[in-house]
């Protein structure tokens, strides 16, 4: 029963901090989030990252911010994960190294971060980093959407509708940019416009 009443005396100040990071209150979350860090907690650990890169008024420091992002990355926190990846491909906070920025997003896409999925898929796209492969591009593209990530939506969408990686398929690729489209994204709006100007095109 005690471990219970200490991991709700946890969430309690989770919350505490959290309410206090948006309310612009960084020294009380600060306060609240560095006694937890301290205890080990992975989600104080990233939400101090979070803060060192100068959220709610605190001075940035993206040094500490990749100190704490490792801490909780170390430990699993895919959110941490993801943000140090993004520290390493940007050299911020940190020397520049795409060989940690692509072991961290690996990390934190198999444990199923949509934005690290749809990052690893365009790595993967591109030959950022990798060696360039279209269908594991499309397969973390697939992840992704699944998640409802528009980004990826739209990108597995133009896969589908040119034929790379996968099999092409101009109703999937439809679907998925209508998908993606109604999320806002501006590139899957702009292709569907000229999907259907093309059939009322054809129509005519």
């Amino acid at each position: 029963m005690a471990a219970a009443k200490e991991q709700s005396a946890v969430d309690q100040q989770l919350s505490e901090a959290i309410a206090a990071v948006e309310a612009g209150d960084g020294a009380k979350a600060m306060q609240l989030l560095q006694a937890l860090a301290e205890q080990g907690n992975d989600i104080a650990e990233y939400n101090l990252g979070v803060l060192h890169e100068g959220a709610a008024g605190i001075p940035v420091n993206l040094e500490e911010a990749v100190r704490w992002y490792k801490q909780a990355a170390e430990k699993g926190n895919t959110l941490a994960q993801y943000n140090l990846s993004v520290m390493y491909d940007l050299g911020r906070g940190v020397e520049q190294d795409y060989a940690q920025a692509l072991a961290w997003l690996e990390r934190a896409a198999s444990a199923g971060h949509a934005s690290a999925q749809t990052n690893l898929g365009v790595m993967y796209d591109n030959g950022q980093g990798v060696e360039q492969d279209v269908v594991k591009a499309a397969e973390w593209f697939q992840r992704a959407a699944a998640q409802g990530n528009a980004v990826a939506e739209c990108n597995l969408a133009s896969m589908y509708f040119y034929g790379v990686g996968v099999e092409q398929n101009f109703d999937q690729a439809l679907t998925l940019y209508v998908l993606a489209a109604e999320k806002g994204n501006q590139v899957a709006i702009d292709k569907v416009n000229e999907i259907i100007a093309a059939i009322d095109a054809d129509k005519a």
